[in-house]
């Protein structure tokens, strides 16, 4: 089959078309059936109570077709090839199940803090009243992020950055009933979304260590990939002609502190030096989290903050991705690159004919790129570049969306990959936007910008 296209097809019957031991690593954007509830079947197998995405974008896979599709992926895969797909955390156990059951060996996820979705919950106040027949009172209203028209705009007070706004009733409980459960909802998620999780897994290696695959592989065996993470030549670099920092942060030596030594009432000091830079962690954040996080270590004394966290500040603030990779969401401009050719379409749809009256719903954003779930190419770029090597590795794109994860890929220095997809409108997208980021913005980047 031929490389560097992406190809219009179901993913499991693609995979299918692949010898053993074709892929160096398989990089999977999958649904994540959002909208469905992951049970265990009474023959003990994992699957979707009933498969359905909350968007009504796709029809979903059940949990027969993850068991045939990571079966396809294990065989197509190297000896210590990476499967690394998204997910959401509370739909995870599903992929974790049939990987394992296919003989993949979990690894360390990595995750992808953000601030910038909304809980999806219903008010249970609310619905009592409703399921009463009774008008609950208006007795003010409040600004809201909320996508429509009418929109006004005000300063976001952590990031000064505008945000679009909407202003929403507030309703009084009504019944007795209502007032007893005023401000008690509930969800499958009912709390803030601030995390996507990212599972890292690994075809166990064909001698059953890391060394001696690598010197088989070296040797010509080859159905062997390179089981390791580049890890040095993704540490935190220092700035051109910047001296190496010598920190000196005070601390109450305590007997359950990290740095050994009792609890005698003196203080000690903590020196940070590092002339190769920093590890990158597994951590990657948005810019609201990473601002979030600067203001609570400087708004808190030193008692508040406790030893552990003057250390986490210090390096924050001199080493800032020591803790977290900053990566922010997709934005417009990177959303519609490349596609000045195309139409305007929605691309958050929830499925509902006519709109409602709060901040979940999703009908007015429109977008000339129209998939619903992008990820950032840069986020793409630097987790991948975690797992390249000084070898020609073969890279496969399951699940292909509008080649996001490609072109994060040719970022990173993937240049020999397979993708396919199911959405023939998406395909479109996805050639125009790798066509425009190869020829235009094609620049491999770092793990660590600076």
């Amino acid at each position: 089959m031929e490389y560097n296209k992406v190809y219009l097809s179901d993913s499991n019957e693609f995979l299918s078309k692949f010898k053993e031991y074709e892929f160096d690593m398989i990089f999977a954007d999958p649904p994540y059936a959002l909208g469905s509830e992951v049970i265990i079947r009474k023959d003990g197998k994992v699957d979707y109570a009933k498969a359905s995405d909350f968007m009504n974008k796709w029809e979903m896979p059940t949990g027969e077709y993850w068991e045939k599709w990571f079966i396809n992926a294990y065989r197509t895969l190297k000896h210590g090839g990476w499967l690394i797909m998204y997910g959401m955390d509370r739909q995870t156990l599903l992929f974790k199940y049939y990987a394992s059951l296919a003989g993949f060996d979990e690894q360390q996820s990595l995750y992808w803090y953000f601030i910038s979705n909304f809980p999806k919950a219903t008010d249970l106040s609310k619905m009592i009243d409703k399921n009463a027949g009774v008008e609950r009172e208006v007795i003010g209203s409040k600004e809201t992020r909320l996508p429509g028209s009418n929109l006004t705009y005000k300063q976001d007070e952590y990031t000064q950055k505008q945000r679009e706004l909407q202003e929403i009733d507030i309703t009084a409980p009504k019944t007795e009933l209502a007032k007893k459960y005023n401000g008690y909802k509930y969800s499958v998620a009912p709390l803030k979304q601030t995390c996507e999780t990212i599972m890292v897994f690994k075809k166990p290696n064909k001698t059953g260590s890391v060394l001696h695959d690598i010197l088989a592989m070296e040797n010509g065996d080859t159905s062997i990939g390179v089981s390791a993470l580049n890890i040095d030549g993704n540490r935190v670099a220092l700035r051109e002609g910047e001296k190496i920092p010598r920190l000196n942060v005070p601390y109450e030596m305590k007997a359950d502190n990290n740095f050994g030594g009792g609890h005698d009432g003196r203080l000690g000091t903590i020196t940070v030096s590092d002339k190769e830079g920093r590890y990158p962690a597994q951590t990657f954040v948005d810019e609201e989290v990473a601002t979030k996080l600067d203001l609570q270590s400087e708004n808190a004394s030193v008692e508040e903050q406790g030893c552990s966290k003057i250390l986490h500040k210090v390096k924050y603030e001199e080493y800032e991705h020591d803790l977290f990779i900053y990566e922010p969401k997709v934005g417009e401009a990177e959303r519609n690159n490349g596609l000045s050719g195309f139409q305007d379409k929605q691309y958050s749809h929830d499925g509902r004919d006519k709109h409602i009256e709060n901040p979940y719903q999703r009908n007015d954003s429109v977008a000339k790129n129209n998939h619903p779930t992008l990820k950032p190419i840069d986020l793409n770029a630097k987790i991948l570049k975690l797992f390249k090597t000084p070898n020609d590795q073969k890279i496969c794109y399951p699940f292909a969306g509008s080649g996001s994860e490609i072109i994060g890929g040719l970022k990173a220095g993937f240049s020999n990959w397979v993708a396919c997809e199911i959405n023939e409108d998406y395909i479109k997208i996805a050639n125009a936007r790798i066509k425009h980021y190869t020829t235009n913005e094609y620049v491999e980047v770092p793990l660590f910008e600076l």
